[in-house]
């Protein structure tokens, strides 16, 4: 698991995490896995990153 932290791009743009079921507040510390962190730093339809990496242990 990848320790993230929530941009504000979540409460700009007003959209819930589906995983964690809220919209994060920026900030916020949660973990993905590898394949959910290719789709918060870029990987999705807005094109745009949600998370930044505080702490990878693959």
């Amino acid at each position: 698991m990848i320790k993230v932290r929530a941009l504000d791009t979540y409460e700009r743009l007003n959209i819930k995490d589906e995983k964690l079921n809220v919209i994060p507040k920026k900030g916020k510390i949660f973990q993905v896995t590898e394949d959910r962190l290719k789709i918060l730093l870029g990987d999705n339809r807005h094109r745009i990153p949600f998370v930044e990496v505080v702490e990878d242990k693959r």
